[in-house]
């Protein structure tokens, strides 16, 4: 048997078993009866609101990513725009976070362009999220009441990301290749193509990457909120500070497509932790995915299937 094969089997077998024990979990939170309850109630007008924030959304994530990828080549907004949907596709479809090795691969063939660069660029992207990420879970719990719950995972979270932080900052010097001379010419070249992905974090469009992350996780907010709106919920700007901070991270736990499971449980332990049902925050995750994740994976598709078996590019 292949070793990558082996090795993508191995993750998506893991993927599907933290992603069914934690929708176990989610579940067994609340009954058929409290979600049917809380479908009655639903007003979906707002996820079409939702849906309008998570484009706009979106469309920052691709002025992000070109901006990294900017800093060692040049290319277009539409490019990066299919890309990345197809990536983030990719994402939704794939257990264990596989879509982000999938973007950087299909991204590498179609605009030829370094791999291992590429992975460096969206290695940057994740720890910026990262660390707004965290830095609304730290804002958000200090507004509970016992905030023992959530101490070990918010101190855990800032210590990961800011290492990953410092980590690529060091790495991305260009005296730190010195460290790696005595690797084999191809991991090394490799290696340096990974530290030109990392490039913007020293770079002057440093201000310009924060900016976008910040502004990003606003409208990542915006479109969580009105989420929330259509299963009968008003969240207050302190709540919606904490629920981003557990419900985003627990995307970066290795689980089944889509993160079924995972961001069920992440979702109801939010609104649990804040005194509501968690049957809203079950069916909450589950539209969000439905309607948001699942219009993404949809138009990602579409370009796949346009950029392989079309004559023309974009």
């Amino acid at each position: 048997m292949n070793s990558n094969f082996s090795r993508f089997l191995i993750r998506g077998i893991l993927g599907f078993s933290i992603g069914g024990f934690f929708l176990w979990l989610s579940l067994r939170q609340t009954n058929s009866e409290e979600i049917q309850q809380v479908l009655s109630e639903s007003h979906v007008k707002w996820l079409f609101v939702a849906l309008a924030w998570y484009a706009s959304n979106m469309a920052l994530r691709v002025l992000r990513w070109r901006t990294l990828i900017r800093g060692f080549q040049n290319i277009s907004y539409a490019a990066v725009t299919v890309a990345l949907l197809v990536g983030y596709a990719a994402n939704n479809l794939l257990p264990a976070r596989l879509g982000e090795l999938f973007r950087a691969n299909f991204t590498g063939r179609h605009y030829n362009l370094s791999r291992s660069a590429l992975v460096g660029s969206i290695f940057i992207e994740r720890v910026f999220d990262g660390l707004v990420v965290v830095l609304c879970l730290f804002v958000g719990q200090l507004f509970l009441e016992d905030r023992s719950t959530l101490s070990g995972l918010t101190v855990a979270s800032i210590s990961v990301f800011a290492t990953l932080f410092l980590g690529s900052w060091v790495l991305s010097s260009n005296t730190s290749t010195a460290f790696f001379k005595h690797l084999p010419p191809v991991v090394l070249s490799k290696l340096q193509n990974f530290q030109k992905g990392l490039g913007a974090i020293r770079g002057q469009s440093l201000k310009k990457v924060i900016f976008l992350s910040l502004a990003i996780w606003v409208l990542e907010s915006f479109a969580l909120w009105s989420v929330f709106k259509a299963v009968g919920l008003s969240l207050e700007p302190s709540e919606m500070l904490l629920t981003i901070g557990i419900t985003s991270l627990s995307t970066l736990v290795p689980s089944a497509p889509g993160f079924v499971g995972t961001y069920q449980y992440s979702y109801a332990l939010s609104l649990g932790l804040l005194g509501y049902e968690t049957a809203r925050g079950v069916v909450a995750a589950t539209a969000f995915q439905v309607f948001l994740f699942g219009s993404v994976t949809i138009v990602g598709i579409g370009l796949y299937l346009y950029k392989t078996f079309a004559k023309s590019t974009v």
